[in-house]
């Protein structure tokens, strides 16, 4: 039925319907000049293969008239509403590859097969082209609608700017803001470095754009923290909860932690016990009986010692429990998750039982060895002293920062949203009476006043505190006033940032994003806005598509904004990068060069 189905609809393709490609005539619509009212002549006419995707491939017959008198060549205007100048790919065909590309995530390769389909037999490189293009079409678009943006956000009683970059190694940083109550992508832009000085201009043209907003969330970093004082004085300016506790928790927990994980690496636990799993259990869990070892548990009847199967499934059991900690964690990231301490805590408990049980199974040779030999392997990290020590202020350490996320009410240890999480639905009073009380109680501790990490977080909280909690804003819509609570979160940007890595890796199977931040024009993430229906009524202005909107756009704008970007992107010529990469010829330029000035 499958292959039936497959042949019907091949059958039905637009590369099936037609044995010969069609020809459309195209001419204009006067038939008087519009100037001087003679009537028009036929100047010439030529024949274009274009791609659209009504048909697919066709033939344009392009028909131009002039007039006599003016000197005027009038071209067809469907056809210049169709495509582009110099293209002979329809803006239908641009559209369809960027939202391909871009919103569904398709390689190069995904689209041209799918263009296929349409009877459009075009390269992996034209597509790469066209998606360039329609990010500059819907970057002048956005430029050319910014007034009825402003006047939309206006309508909605102002907007809450969110701002936040990202970046990977020697890439430039992408910055991005976001709207938090239209949801609206305002701007973008690549800039070498997170530095105040570059991220100041930016902001002053969100200001002249559309004025200033009811509030700022950003991240903890200066450079916006800095820019944001100097552009938006007065204006409420909000950190991300999350990227605060996560910085706090850094601080307070890296020191032990990273000693936990170098000695887990040195003593190569993890390795060990993997070689036993395999030689001992030969990986294979099918030997264990889950029912019976609960059966045992529940009813709490003890073990037989002498019963070799029981005792080798529980062996393996606990094997795979202490390794299953390396996985330990809800999503959040170290300083939230910490698998290697849990790791650790495992194999402390593990070694302990596995002593005990040593004891009273020294009649059972078979249990006695397998015994003996992890007891052997964990021996060498149990007693080292400083990793003990370190992992005791480290627990102690965790208690207090798990206080201030309760506290905070967010990244709890018992939710599983990850790095989704936007924190419970609490008022902000409470939230804050919540961290008062939580200063109190750590001055109050009798490790305060020697632990400095304690202090630095006290310190922390007290030098942020205003840009903590937020009141809930009072806006205008239609003449009626209402009040809107700030996100706690800057997860609107993290989220999109997220997306944008998926797709990458979607597409490409590479895990670096760092070609890709330094190849990709600065305003993709407008991409964002084409499934908002509020932006899109607003962008297309009572057309009914993109590429009606697309054609009114002066060809002109395009291609100078395109030779403007990649001016901006400082790529180095390929004639160039040959040439420095040769190793022998640039021996000899440094050679000829140390003659020369010696």
């Amino acid at each position: 039925m499958r292959e039936l189905s497959d042949q019907i609809v091949d059958s039905l393709s637009l590369t099936n319907i037609f044995t010969l490609t069609p020809v459309v005539d195209f001419k204009t619509r006067n038939v008087f000049c519009p100037e001087c009212h003679a009537r028009l002549k036929v100047h010439h006419t030529d024949i274009r293969k274009i791609y659209t995707l009504h048909i697919g491939e066709i033939k344009a017959r392009r028909t131009f008239m002039y007039c006599a008198d003016c000197n005027r060549i009038y071209p067809p205007e469907e056809f210049e509403k169709i495509v582009p100048p110099h293209s002979n790919v329809g803006y239908d065909v641009m559209v369809l590859a960027g939202r391909l590309i871009f919103c569904e995530h398709h390689t190069l390769m995904e689209t041209v097969m799918e263009l296929k389909k349409r009877n459009i037999h075009i390269s992996t490189s034209e597509v790469a082209y066209l998606s360039q293009k329609f990010i500059i079409y819907l970057s002048i678009l956005h430029g050319q609608a910014g007034e009825m943006l402003k006047i939309r956000i206006l309508q909605n009683g102002g907007y809450i700017l969110h701002i936040d970059g990202t970046s990977e190694g020697a890439s430039p940083h992408l910055i991005t803001a976001i709207d938090e109550v239209t949801n609206f992508v305002l701007a973008n832009v690549k800039v070498p470095s997170e530095k105040t000085e570059q991220v100041i201009p930016f902001l002053k043209d969100i200001k002249e754009q559309y004025g200033e907003p009811l509030a700022v969330t950003s991240d903890m970093g200066r450079a916006f923290l800095s820019a944001i004082s100097e552009v938006f004085p007065g204006i409420p300016n909000y950190i991300c909860h999350f990227h605060f506790l996560r910085d706090i928790g850094k601080d307070l927990l890296e020191k032990e932690y990273s000693i936990i994980r170098n000695k887990l690496k040195k003593y190569g636990i993890t390795s060990q016990l993997r070689y036993r799993l395999r030689y001992y259990f030969g990986n294979n869990t099918q030997n264990i009986n889950v029912d019976e070892i609960n059966q045992a548990i529940k009813t709490t009847k003890q073990i037989n010692i002498e019963d070799n199967l029981i005792i080798n499934q529980v062996c393996h059991i606990l094997l795979l429990w202490v390794l299953d900690g390396k996985n330990h964690g809800n999503g959040f990231g170290f300083p939230f998750d910490r698998p290697h301490a849990e790791f650790y805590k495992r194999l402390c408990l593990l070694s302990e039982r596995l002593k005990s049980f040593d004891k009273q199974s020294i009649a059972n040779k078979t249990i006695l060895k397998v015994i003996t030999k992890i007891i052997a392997d964990l021996t060498p990290l149990i007693n080292d002293t400083q990793c003990r020590e370190a992992f005791q202020m480290l627990s102690e350490k965790e208690e207090v920062f798990d206080k201030l996320r309760h506290a905070l009410s967010i990244t709890l240890p018992d939710k599983t949203k990850g790095l989704n999480d936007n924190g419970e639905d609490i008022g902000m009073e409470t939230i804050q009476g919540r961290v008062k009380d939580f200063k109190k109680d750590l001055l109050k501790g009798k490790c305060y006043n020697k632990n400095c990490g304690y202090q630095k977080l006290i310190n922390q909280i007290d030098k942020y505190w205003e840009k903590l909690f937020s009141d809930p804003i009072k806006i205008s819509v239609a003449g009626n006033d209402s009040f809107i609570q700030p996100q706690r979160t800057n997860n609107i940007l993290e989220q999109f940032f997220r997306t944008i890595r998926r797709a990458h890796r979607r597409t490409t199977g590479n895990n670096s994003m760092c070609k890709k931040l330094q190849t990709m024009f600065a305003d993709t993430p407008l991409i964002k806005n084409l499934g908002n229906p509020d932006y899109m009524k607003v962008m297309l202005a009572g057309k009914k598509s993109l590429e009606e909107k697309f054609a009114e756009i002066d060809p002109k704008e395009v291609m100078g904004k395109m030779q403007k970007t990649e001016n901006v992107e400082n790529k180095i010529p390929r004639k160039i990068k040959l040439f420095v990469r040769q190793k022998e010829t640039m021996s000899k330029l440094l050679y000829f060069l140390y003659k020369s000035f010696s």
